[in-house]
Parts: structure tokens; sequence; C-alpha cells
């Protein structure tokens, strides 16, 4: 029996809204919200003190640039995953951008340490059941990828979808 792939479409869809609105409270225009004071709650509730150390002294100072970053990041994650295109890479990058995250956050008061499960597995699914595939952009890019002459670029881009 196959299951119908529009459940995880959707789901895969809400994820990408997810990260969208996650950006969006952090973008540069409303000078990356609330990320720096999350990031100084990590650093003074370290679950591991090289990653608080690592805050503290490489990100805290560079705070715009790696502030970019999250917003750029979070953005196209959340694009990826809305749209369907490459969902591959988008679950992949997903899984560890929150991996990456609960490193940090573990032990700031209030946060739930059960989340991060919540927030790294589906996107672990995601990639592994090329959820794009459904209701997504990767339905369409998938076929003409496999078409066109080989090259490194076409083979990454087909392994993405």
């Amino acid at each position: 029996m196959q299951v119908p792939g529009w459940p995880l479409a959707l789901f895969r869809i809400a994820f990408g809204v997810l990260y969208l609105d996650m950006a969006l409270q952090k973008a540069p225009w409303i000078n990356f919200g609330w990320l720096k004071g999350f990031i100084e709650k990590e650093i003074a509730h370290p679950a591991i003190p090289a990653v608080a150390a690592f805050l503290k002294s490489v990100v805290l100072p560079n705070f715009t640039f790696f502030g970019y970053m999250t917003f750029v990041v979070e953005l196209a994650l959340g694009l990826g995953l809305l749209l369907g295109l490459l969902t591959r890479l988008a679950g992949i990058g997903g899984f560890l951008w929150q991996v990456n995250i609960a490193l940090g956050a573990f032990n700031v008061p209030g946060e739930w340490y059960w989340i991060w499960v919540l927030l790294t597995l589906p996107q672990f699914c995601f990639a592994f059941s090329a959820a794009g595939r459904v209701w997504g952009l990767d339905a369409l890019l998938r076929p003409w990828l496999a078409r066109t002459p080989p090259s490194a670029w076409s083979r990454l881009l087909l392994l993405a979808t």
C-alpha cells in the first residue's frame, strides 16, 4: 500500500510558513528582532560551554553579519519548504540549522527541551522522503534535470530534489 503524499506536502508547507515567520521576526529592518537577546540568554545559560564561548567571542562581536546570515538562512529554508524547491537540501539544511540552535538553547529557561525533536525530525523526513515532489516545484524541476546532459551541477540539483 502506498501512502499518499499530500499530508506530508501540507506539513512541509506549514514548516515553510513557520520558517518565514521566524525569519521575518529577525529581519534586518527591525534590527534583527529578538535574536540578540536570545543569544545573550544562551550565553548566560550554556548547555555546552564551548558553544556559549563561541557565541560570546565570535557571534556577538560580529552580530550584524550573523543577524543577516540568520535572516537569509531562515528565509531560504522557508521558501524552499513552502515552494517544495530543492526540498531535500532544505530538509537537511533545516535539520542542521535546528540542531545548531538546540546546542545553544537547550538550557535556556523557559525553552522546552523536547521542542528540538519536534523541530528537527520532520525536516529529516522532508529530506529523505523527497517531500517537494508532491505539490512542489521539485515535481517540475526533477524531470527537466533528468533530461539535461549530465554535469556535476545537474547531478547535485537532481539529488537535492
